[in-house]
């Protein structure tokens, strides 16, 4: 089944006279042995903790435009999860209930998720370490996944092959 990677970053995070500048990226492949598909965007201010909420959303709501099926009752018996990888430890212990979210915006995020989560039914969190995270290597420009089509606002921006 797919597999998504996420990340959110926000340059500007530690200034607090400046807006910061929050963008987030989600990596992912529809099959095991398919090309990367990359969409990212800018987001504006926001906190690196936000941004990383934010990227997940976007990775539900591409789930649940590419995948409707997995919200019926019917279609969850039998169907491997889709896979949702972050290098967050903070987001995915507070969407696992592990952490509590003390922080107003992070906890209506993190509701959010929670409830787009639970509609889906076949997504599955989980955290891996940065070095693993696709997402993260384009944000920070060290991309290793191999080809990739990247989308920005909904259309395919460019076709890279790194290796």
């Amino acid at each position: 089944m797919a597999e998504f990677y996420i990340d959110g970053q926000s340059l500007g995070n530690q200034q607090k006279t400046q807006p910061r500048q929050a963008k987030i990226a989600v990596a992912f492949k529809e099959k095991p042995n398919s090309a990367f598909q990359l969409h990212w965007e800018e987001i504006g201010d926001r906190t690196n903790n936000e941004a990383e909420y934010y990227a997940l959303l976007k990775a539900l709501n591409m789930i649940q435009a590419k995948w409707p099926e997995l919200a019926t009752a019917t279609t969850r018996k039998g169907v491997d999860p889709i896979k949702v990888y972050s290098d967050s430890l903070l987001i995915v212990n507070q969407v696992k209930g592990v952490y509590e979210v003390t922080d107003a915006r992070l906890r209506q995020l993190c509701d959010n998720v929670r409830t787009m989560m639970k509609k889906l039914g076949s997504v599955k969190l989980e955290w891996i370490p940065r070095e693993e995270n696709y997402a993260g290597q384009w944000i920070e420009e060290r991309w290793k996944g191999g080809k990739v089509e990247v989308i920005k606002d909904g259309q395919p921006a460019e076709v890279v092959a790194k290796a």
